[in-house]
């Protein structure tokens, strides 16, 4: 497994991944520091989370290499809360009603000023808490 991912990924959280042809949102643990989860070799995007970290991957196919971030909601302490909006997305009830998966993300937005002044979107933190098992 990754370094990165097996260092930074919640032990228990949701995987969110990006394949060429599909997406996959489902539970995940982390069991003597491997992710248990099927996955496949076409992975383009990957947000691991619980409710106060994501792990992300993203694949570059222009440079052949991941893009690696990791967010956490301490950082979101420090920042200017001006410049965070909390939205909470409602997943679709024939999913939530599975019992696997949360009724609700949260997506926590950060923003920043731009040299012109302007408002920008600077990048994202997904999060939600895991269910009990």
């Amino acid at each position: 497994m990754d370094s990165f991912i097996k260092n930074n990924a919640p032990a228990r959280g949701y995987i969110l991944a990006y394949y060429q042809d599909t997406l996959v949102f489902e539970p995940y643990t982390m069991k003597d520091g491997e992710l248990v989860f099927e996955g496949c070799e076409a992975l383009r995007e990957c947000h691991l989370f619980d409710e106060e970290r994501e792990c992300r991957r993203i694949y570059r196919e222009s440079a052949g290499d991941w893009i690696e971030q990791l967010f956490t909601r301490a950082e979101e302490i420090e920042m200017d809360p001006d410049l965070l909006f909390e939205e909470k997305v409602l997943v679709k009830p024939q999913y939530a009603d599975t019992g696997r998966l949360p009724r609700k993300l949260t997506i926590m937005n950060r923003f920043r000023y731009s040299e012109c002044d302007t408002l920008t979107l600077d990048n994202y933190r997904i999060g939600c808490k895991p269910m009990e098992r």
